[in-house]
């Protein structure tokens, strides 16, 4: 498996570069996230060349969450609303997960009939291993009562978390980080964190967390710890594998809401 984006970067930011076409070029099985998560990919697969075919995760995944409408597009009183964007980060979701892995079980036995016993018993152990993950969360959440379940974050990252595990999500930016929020819209958020004594806000290991620094400073409510949100962390960080990083953004947003 060859990773075009390395772990740990900014996806929302990410330019090809020329070897990407080459890796592109020569495989036999192209992955994305899809949701236009990758909005390069169409172009970069055209410019390769390959006869691959092309597995978009969000093809498979029965149940997708709309993107909340960050404050600076259109939220009212700290709250976000839909606005009919899909949220590409599915990968916050142990549902999604299992639904992505059973579409490239099918991919890969596609592509290798011979290694099917192999690749639908990796399956099976990756599904118990998220069974084993939402059993471990359920009994998490249970020391978070649900007037606290209220998570403002950086961007719009984790609505799959919220809408599995019973959050209100409040975003500073939408599905991208990449706009800066206006100073009305920051007041409102700060307005909604002050007035319902939020404890910890969250920002996330690809961004800039001065806004949200400013904001603990009007607000009252103190830093959380820095959430993985655009997928796995590099190596050596509390988030190198999947499990880790659903472990840690859990316990993250548990303490820092809890204490």
């Amino acid at each position: 498996v060859t990773c075009l984006i390395p772990a740990g970067s900014d996806p929302h930011s990410y330019s090809p570069a020329p070897a990407d076409v080459i890796a592109i070029g020569g495989a036999e099985l192209v992955l994305a996230s899809g949701f236009e998560f990758e909005p390069y990919l169409g172009k970069l697969v055209k410019n390769s060349g390959t006869r691959a075919p092309l597995f978009e995760a969000s093809s498979v995944i029965r149940e997708p969450v709309e993107a909340a409408c960050a404050e600076g597009e259109g939220g009212h009183g700290g709250h976000a609303h839909s606005h009919g964007e899909l949220d590409p980060h599915w990968w916050h979701s142990l549902r999604a997960a299992s639904d992505v892995a059973g579409g490239l079980c099918a991919r890969l036995c596609a592509a290798r009939p011979e290694a099917r016993a192999r690749f639908e018993s990796g399956l099976a152990a990756l599904r118990a291993e998220f069974a084993a993950l939402r059993t471990w969360a359920d009994a998490e959440l249970a020391r978070l009562p649900a007037a606290r379940r209220q998570l403002v974050t950086s961007h719009d990252a984790f609505g799959y978390l919220a809408r599995d595990h019973g959050f209100t999500l409040h975003p500073l930016h939408g599905v991208s980080p990449e706009a800066e929020p206006d100073a009305r819209t920051l007041a409102r958020l700060i307005d909604f964190v002050s007035k319902n004594k939020i404890r910890a806000i969250f920002p996330d290991n690809t961004e800039n967390p001065r806004l949200l620094a400013a904001m603990t400073r009007e607000s009252g409510a103190r830093l959380g710890g820095i959430l993985y949100a655009d997928g796995i962390g590099a190596p050596g960080t509390p988030a190198a594998d999947y499990a880790s990083m659903y472990r840690h953004n859990l316990t993250t947003i548990i303490t820092g809401l809890a204490d």
